[in-house]
């Protein structure tokens, strides 16, 4: 995970292995640091947020911290156009509590005219988009690289990340799932209240990654029916050069609807139908009813879910009603992540045992040729020394032979010799 960036502070250690050690506060955010290379301008010295559920270390060891096979969960939320990153932390720090995942909320660039913090999610927004702010690099190398090379080189497999983000945040949670080289750490998006518009680039995304859409039925910033050129002067928001405010969407020419969007994303996870999970519920927050019509893929690669929040407009996503929602999904998504993970590990062991049976025998090879030669050689000569007794063995066999033979012709001489001697006498 080697990146150009760098953190700026003394690095601590998530959790500390002895009452001496320093270590990031727990249950409150921490501010990181970052530059980039020499440059001085404000675009390569950033910053991001961190925060470490109160409990995070008593459930993890010291020895799980240095084993780089256990899972650590990541929840990466990015604020909207105008927000901060203390804004995402409050709204999803309850759910990191529970699943046990530390936060990290990145901060965006100012757009000067305005003193608003935002992104360049290419259909939105501010300066950052002007000036075309290399948003991705940071993000994934300043942000997540940075952070990650603090502790451990860690096997990719075992970091688990869910992105999310709302408004302008919604729209770079969007980009993150469909850029070329998509990070492996990332297993899952929510993207809420903003989403990327161009369909050609969720065509060309083969990878499937879990995905939960959520957007306001009644927000007039970002229109749920997308944002894109409007010819009319009537149908332009707010003096903007589309039918969405900050020129969201001014570079489509026609309006991608949330709901095409998420039939996009079930393609892509191979959903069998995503249609047939459609409903309507209330979600219920102590005296308030939260009306949603929910979309659920079915038989996916991985989950695929969208909420149109029918009465909300655009400034829900701050006390964004769905967040119990998101609890028993995120843990799915990371659960999933975590088993997919423990087989890959496994896959890999047994490679490397092969691997290492194999070259076992290959290095031996040289002993076993020169064993064999051997044993080739005392097979030829024990072969050679057995022919030459068989060969011994025959010819004393046919020396006894003749020898037998010349001894029965001397008999038989002898018997004529005396016959011929007793007829004599007879005379």
């Amino acid at each position: 995970m080697k990146s150009p960036w760098k953190l700026k502070q003394q690095p601590k250690s998530l959790c500390p292995s002895s009452a001496t050690a320093t270590s990031y506060k727990r249950g409150r955010p921490t501010q990181w640091d970052v530059s980039k290379g020499g440059g001085d301008d404000k675009n390569s010295s950033r910053s991001f947020n961190i925060y470490i559920p109160t409990n995070f270390c008593s459930g993890v060891s010291v020895s799980q911290q240095e084993d780089d096979t256990h899972p650590l969960r990541i929840i990466l939320a990015i604020h909207g156009y105008g927000g901060k990153p203390a804004q995402e932390i409050q709204k999803w720090k309850g759910v990191a509590e529970s699943l046990n995942s530390i936060i990290i909320a990145p901060m965006g660039t100012e757009t000067i005219e305005s003193h608003k913090l935002g992104w360049n999610a290419v259909e939105c927004c501010g300066d950052p988009v002007l000036n075309e702010i290399d948003d991705l690099d940071f993000v994934i190398h300043g942000v997540m690289d940075v952070f990650l090379n603090q502790f451990i080189d860690r096997d990719s497999s075992s970091i688990h990340v869910i992105a999310t983000g709302f408004s302008n945040g919604g729209f770079f949670t969007s980009l993150l799932g469909i850029v070329k080289d998509r990070p492996e750490w990332l297993v899952g998006i929510v993207p809420t209240g903003g989403y990327q518009y161009d369909a050609s680039a969720y065509l060309n995304t083969h990878r499937p990654l879990a995905v939960f859409m959520h957007h306001g039925g009644r927000d007039s910033v970002v229109n749920p029916n997308g944002c894109c050129i409007a010819n009319e002067a009537k149908q332009r928001n707010n003096g903007s050069k589309s039918n969405c405010s900050f020129n969201i969407g001014v570079k489509q020419e026609s309006c991608q609807p949330a709901q095409s969007v998420f039939h996009l994303w079930s393609s892509i996870n191979g959903c069998s139908s995503d249609n047939s999970g459609s409903r309507s519920i209330n979600e219920e927050f102590g005296d308030n009813s939260v009306a949603s019509e929910c979309l659920k893929g079915n038989d996916c690669i991985e989950p695929t879910n969208f909420c149109m929040w029918t009465n909300e407009g655009h400034s829900w996503g701050g006390a964004f009603p769905g967040i119990e929602m998101m609890k028993p999904w995120m843990k799915d998504v990371f659960v999933r992540a975590e088993k997919k993970s423990l087989e890959q590990q496994s896959d890999k062991r047994d490679i490397d045992t092969s691997y290492a049976m194999g070259k076992s025998i290959f290095m031996s090879l040289p002993a076993v040729l020169v064993l064999l030669g051997f044993l080739s050689v005392a097979y030829m000569f024990l072969k050679r020394r057995n022919f030459i007794r068989k060969s011994h063995k025959r010819k004393n066999s046919e020396v006894r032979q003749i020898l037998d033979e010349e001894m029965v012709f001397l008999s038989k001489e002898n018997e004529m010799e005396a016959i011929t001697t007793g007829i004599k006498m007879t005379e």
